[in-house]
C-alpha cells in the first residue's frame, strides 16, 4: 500500500505485548481493542470516500502488524517455522469480513517446543477474533498437496512471508514453481476447467437476482483467475505488468480495474453491514448496501435498482474482458508451440485453429464494415464458431467508429439487418456482438437496458441478459439438434422465410423497460421506427411492431382465460388475425417465458400455450360459414362425449339423467375429455355417503387433475384449497360448477412444488384419502397451511390489489387479485368469499416470483353479478383475511 496513504489514516499502533501476558485475558482484550479500532477507522474512511484500493491494503496491513507482534511475543523459532500469508491475504487484499488464510511452514524436524508454541499461537488468534483459515505443513507436504490440488497450488502462488524463516518460504516457492509442478499449460487448463464448473453453478449468468460478488460470472474471481494465470505463465506480480508487456491493452486494464474497484466497494459495504465475510448480495442486504453507498430513490428507478444496475454492468465488463484475455492466453499458451491451422473462408476471413479471424485486423479503421461483417461470417460459418482473440480485440479497439454517421450509412444498416436475417442455429455470434459492445453502439437504445434489473423475484436476469437468452432460445428452435424439445416451435422457426421478423421482435420486446409507461407500446414504436430506419418493407415493420406491442397477450390469455371456451379463442384469434402472426407470437412467447427464469417455465405453461396455439390455428383455418354457433358447439360436444361414454359401456339412460341436471354453461366450456371422465366417475363410483374424489393426469398430460363431486356447502372452496396446499400442491386452475341438484362438479389442476404433475400412485392415494376425510366435516377442519416459503419473500412489499369487472358471457363478476404469495392464500380467499355469502365458479392462479395474480369468477348464491355494496364488503374481508396470514 502507498505509505503516504497509510500514514494519513489514523490507524492505531499494534499493541506491545509482554511475554508473560501472552494468552491472558488482558492480552486478548488489547488485541481485540486494536482490531476493533482499526475496523472503525477504516469504516469511517470508507464513508469519507477514501479509495477502497487503499482500504483493503490497510486492512491487510493492520493484520500484518498484529500477527508480527504476536509471533514475536510467542517466541516462535525463526529457524524452524515461517508464517506465510496465502490467498487473498497473500495478495494483501482484505475486506472487513475476509478470511485470513495462513500457512505455518515448518521444518521436518521442528522441535516439540516450536509445535506447542504454534498450537498456542493459533488458539490465541481465534481468541482475539481473527477469522483464520490455516494449515501447518512442511515444504515437502506443501509440494505434494499442491500437486494433488490445483486450489492449493493457486494459493501458494500468491503467498508472502509475514514472519519467521524466509529461507523456508523460498524453498517452498522453488519446489512449487511451474518448472517443478503444474506447468503453465496444465495450470491454465485446470483453472479454466474450474471456471467453467463455477459458471455452470450460476447457470452461466452474471445477472442472478442475488449475485455472489466473487463467484458469479463476471465476479471478482474472474479477475483473480487472470492474475493467477499471468503469475504462473508470465511470472508477473500485477495485472499492470501484463499491460506493460503488451499482453493486454491499457484500456482493457483500466476497464478491469475500475470494475474491480466498484465491486470491491460494494463488497466492503456488504461486509461492514453484515459484520461477516458475506459475498452474496442477498435481497435482505441490497437496500441497505444501496443506502450505505449513497444511492437515492428516483421517480423512475429505485436506489436498489441503481445499485444492482451498476453491479451488473461492472460484472459484464469484467466478464467480457476476462473472456478476451483468457482467449489471448489460450492462443499464447496452448497454441504457442504448434503450427496454426489456417483454412480460408474468403478474401478477408479465415479459420485459425477453428476460430473465425480477420486475415488483417488492422484493416478495420479503413473498412469499418468489418465491425459487423465479422459477426455475419461467424454466423454463416458452420459449427457455431468462436472469433479469434486478435480479431475481437481489434473490434473492441475500433467500436468507437460506430457513431451517428456510421449508423446513418446505408451500407452498414444493410449489414446490421443482414446479421439478424440469418436463421441462427447457434447463439455464439449473438452473444459476441452484444458482449463486445457492437450491438449497443449500433443500437443505443440497447445500452439503456444494460444491467437494468427490477427488485423482485420474477425478473431473474437483467433486461439485456434476458433478451440475449430469448434470442438463444430462438436459435435452439432453429437447430435440428433440439427440435425434440419444442416440436411446434422448431417446425415454425425452421420454416421461416424471414427470420429477421422474429429476431428483431425479440431484440425489441423489452427495450423500453424502465422508461415509465407501457413498455410494450413504447417498444412497439421504437421497433417500427427502427425497421423503417433499416429500410425494411412496411408490412414487415408492421409485423415486428405488432409482435413487440402484443408480446404478452398469448401468455396472459393462456394463463388467465378459459381457453376451452370458444369465445376466448374467437376473441384471441380476432386480435392475432393471421396464421403468420400467430406462428411468430407463439415462438416469441415460449422463448420469452423460458428466458425469464428457469423456475417460471413448467409443463403446465407449455401445455396451455400449445393448446391455445392449436385451438387458434383451427379457428383461423375455418371460414365464418364453417364455424359452429354456440348451440351447434354444445351439441357437438355432447355428441362426442356420449360416443366415448357408450364405448366405455356407460348406460345411456344414466348419462342422459345426469346431463339433465347440467345447463349449457357446463358443456360450453368443459372439454370433452373432462365431461367423459366426470360423467363416468359419477355414474360408476358416486354411491357412497362421502365425497367422490378422482385423480388423474390432465388431458394435456402437463398437470394433475383432481375432480371432487360432493354436496355444495358454505366454505367448500376454502376447505378444498387448504387441503391441497397442506399436501404441498400448487393449484394452477380451478373450474367449479354446481348442478340443479346442489351437487358440485369441482375440478382442480395442480402441480407438485417441482412444477411437475404428481407421479407417485401412493401419493395420489394419500391425497384422495385426505380430501375425502376433510370434506366430510369442513367446519371442523384446520385450514392452516405449513408450506416452506423462501426467506427472500419477506423482503418484498407486495400491496394487495383487488379489482372487479363484469364478464360478458356468463353473467358473473370477475375479480382480479394481486398479493404476496404465501401459504394458505387461496383458503383465505375462499373464507372471505364464504363470509360474504358468495360463490366461486372458476379460478386461474398465476404465480410471478414473490407475488400472485389470481383471477376468480364469482357471483351471488343466485348466480347474479355482485353489486357495489357486495364488492366493497368482499374487498374489505379479503384484505382482513390476507393480513392475518
Amino acid at each position: 500500500m502507498n505509505s503516504r496513504i497509510l500514514e494519513q489514516l489514523p490507524l492505531p499502533k499494534s499493541p506491545k505485548l509482554e511475554t508473560k501476558e501472552v494468552g491472558t485475558v488482558q492480552s486478548i482484550t488489547l488485541c481485540k481493542k486494536y482490531l476493533d479500532e482499526s475496523h472503525q477507522i477504516l469504516a469511517k474512511a470508507f464513508n469519507e470516500r477514501v479509495s477502497v484500493r487503499h482500504l483493503v491494503k490497510a486492512q491487510a496491513n493492520t493484520v500484518d502488524q498484529i500477527l508480527i507482534e504476536i509471533w514475536r511475543q510467542f517466541s516462535m523459532s525463526d529457524k524452524h517455522c515461517a508464517l506465510i500469508a496465502v490467498g487473498g491475504y497473500g495478495r494483501a487484499e482484505l475486506h472487513p469480513g475476509s478470511d485470513i488464510d495462513l500457512l505455518f511452514l515448518i521444518t521436518p524436524k521442528a522441535p516439540k517446543e516450536t509445535l506447542d508454541s504454534l498450537q498456542n499461537l493459533i488458539t490465541f488468534l481465534w481468541d482475539i477474533g481473527l477469522n483464520i483459515g490455516h494449515s501447518v505443513r512442511t515444504v515437502k507436504e506443501c509440494t505434494q498437496k499442491a500437486i494433488e490440488d490445483i486450489t492449493i497450488a493457486t494459493n501458494l502462488i500468491e503467498s508472502r512471508v509475514i514472519a519467521g524463516a524466509e529461507e523456508l518460504f523460498l524453498q517452498m516457492r522453488e519446489k512449487t514453481g511451474p518448472n517443478k509442478i503444474w506447468p503453465a499449460r496444465d495450470f491454465y487448463e485446470a483453472k479454466v476447467a474450474e471456471q467453467k464448473a463455477r459458471y455452470r453453478k450460476y447457470r452461466g449468468s452474471s445477472f442472478e437476482l442475488e449475485p455472489n460478488l466473487k463467484g458469479n460470472p463476471g465476479g471478482l474471481r474472474d479477475i483473480q483467475l487472470v492474475g493467477w494465470i499471468a503469475k504462473r505463465y508470465f511470472e508477473t506480480d500485477t495485472l499492470h505488468d501484463l499491460a506493460n508487456q503488451g499482453i493486454f491493452t491499457l484500456r482493457e486494464y483500466r476497464t478491469l480495474i475500475s470494475s474491480q474497484l466498484f465491486l470491491w466497494r460494494v463488497r466492503f459495504a456488504l461486509h461492514t453491514i453484515t459484520g461477516r465475510g458475506e459475498d452474496r448480495l442477498l435481497f435482505q442486504h441490497q437496500k441497505k448496501v444501496a443506502e450505505y453507498l449513497g444511492f437515492n430513490d428516483k421517480e423512475e428507478i429505485l436506489a436498489v435498482e441503481q445499485l444492482m444496475q451498476k453491479v451488473y454492468r461492472a460484472a459484464s465488463k469484467i466478464r467480457n474482458v476476462t473472456e478476451l484475455l483468457l482467449q489471448v492466453f489460450e492462443e499464447v499458451i496452448l497454441d504457442n508451440n504448434k503450427k496454426v491451422k489456417i483454412e480460408p473462408i474468403d478474401d478477408l476471413f479465415q479459420l485459425e485453429n477453428d476460430r473465425v479471424a480477420l486475415k488483417d485486423p488492422t484493416l478495420i479503421p479503413k473498412h469499418p464494415e468489418l465491425l459487423l461483417q465479422t459477426f455475419i461470417v461467424a454466423a454463416q460459418t458452420p459449427g457455431n464458431k468462436h472469433v479469434s482473440a486478435k480479431t475481437l480485440r481489434a473490434i473492441r479497439d475500433n467500436r468507437h467508429l460506430i457513431d451517428s454517421e456510421y449508423r446513418q450509412n446505408k451500407k452498414y444498416k444493410q449489414l446490421f439487418l443482414e446479421f439478424f436475417s440469418i436463421k441462427h442455429t447457434g447463439d455464439r455470434p449473438l452473444f459476441l456482438i452484444k458482449r463486445n459492445g457492437v450491438l449497443a453502439r449500433f443500437l443505443p437504445l440497447f445500452q439503456k437496458i444494460s444491467g437494468q434489473m427490477q427488485f423482485d423475484m420474477f425478473h431473474i436476469y437483467s433486461v439485456d441478459e434476458h433478451t440475449l437468452f430469448l434470442l438463444k432460445n430462438l436459435t435452439r428452435f432453429a437447430s435440428s439438434e433440439h427440435e425434440d424439445e419444442f416440436p411446434y416451435c422448431s417446425k415454425i422457426m425452421q420454416a421461416l422465410k424471414k427470420p429477421q421478423l422474429i429476431f428483431l421482435a425479440g431484440l425489441f420486446h423489452d427495450i423500453a423497460k424502465g422508461r415509465g409507461g407501457d413498455h410494450s407500446t413504447l417498444g412497439a414504436k421504437d421497433a417500427y421506427e427502427f425497421c423503417h430506419y433499416l429500410a425494411m418493407p412496411e408490412e414487415e415493420a408492421q409485423i415486428v411492431s405488432w409482435l413487440v406491442e402484443y408480446h404478452l397477450i398469448m401468455s396472459v390469455t393462456a394463463q388467465r382465460k378459459d381457453i376451452s371456451d370458444p369465445e376466448v379463442i374467437a376473441y384471441f384469434a380476432n386480435q392475432v388475425k393471421t396464421q403468420e402472426r400467430l406462428d411468430l407470437l407463439y415462438i416469441l412467447t415460449v422463448a420469452d417465458i423460458r428466458a425469464t427464469s428457469p423456475k417460471l417455465w413448467n409443463s403446465w405453461k407449455d401445455a396451455l400455450l400449445k393448446e391455445l396455439y392449436l385451438n387458434t390455428t383451427d379457428y383461423l383455418s375455418k371460414t365464418t360459414k364453417n364455424r359452429l354457433s354456440e348451440a351447434e358447439h354444445i351439441s357437438d360436444i355432447k355428441n362426442q362425449a356420449l360416443s366415448h361414454l357408450i364405448k366405455k359401456k356407460v348406460p345411456e339412460s344414466e348419462i342422459v339423467a345426469l346431463w339433465n341436471t347440467l345447463d349449457d354453461a357446463y358443456f360450453r366450456t368443459t372439454p370433452v375429455d373432462r365431461i367423459v371422465w366426470q360423467t363416468r366417475s359419477i355414474i360408476i363410483h358416486a354411491h357412497g355417503s362421502g365425497p367422490l374424489v378422482e385423480i388423474k393426469k390432465h388431458y394435456n398430460d402437463a398437470g394433475t387433475e383432481i375432480f371432487i363431486y360432493t354436496a355444495d356447502q358454505p366454505g367448500l372452496f376454502a376447505a378444498m384449497t387448504a387441503t391441497l396446499s397442506q399436501k404441498n400442491l400448487r393449484t394452477q386452475a380451478a373450474e367449479l360448477y354446481t348442478n340443479s341438484q346442489g351437487k358440485c362438479f369441482d375440478s382442480f389442476v395442480v402441480l407438485e412444488e417441482s412444477g411437475k404433475p404428481i407421479q407417485s400412485a401412493t401419493r395420489v392415494q394419500s391425497i384422495r384419502k385426505l380430501l375425502q376425510k376433510r370434506l366430510k366435516n369442513i367446519d371442523g377442519m384446520s385450514k392452516k397451511v405449513q408450506r416452506h416459503v423462501s426467506s427472500r419473500v419477506k423482503h418484498f412489499d407486495v400491496p394487495t390489489e383487488i379489482s372487479f369487472t363484469e364478464t360478458t358471457n356468463k353473467g358473473y363478476t370477475q375479480m382480479e387479485l394481486t398479493a404476496l404469495d404465501q401459504p394458505g392464500l387461496l383458503a383465505a380467499i375462499g373464507d372471505a368469499i364464504r363470509y360474504c355469502n358468495l360463490s366461486v365458479h372458476s379460478a386461474r392462479i398465476v404465480t410471478l416470483g414473490e407475488k400472485v395474480e389470481d383471477i376468480f369468477e364469482i357471483s351471488t348464491l343466485d348466480d347474479d353479478p355482485l353489486n357495489e355494496s357486495q364488492k366493497s364488503l368482499l374487498k374489505a374481508q379479503l384484505l382482513k383475511q390476507i393480513e392475518q396470514l
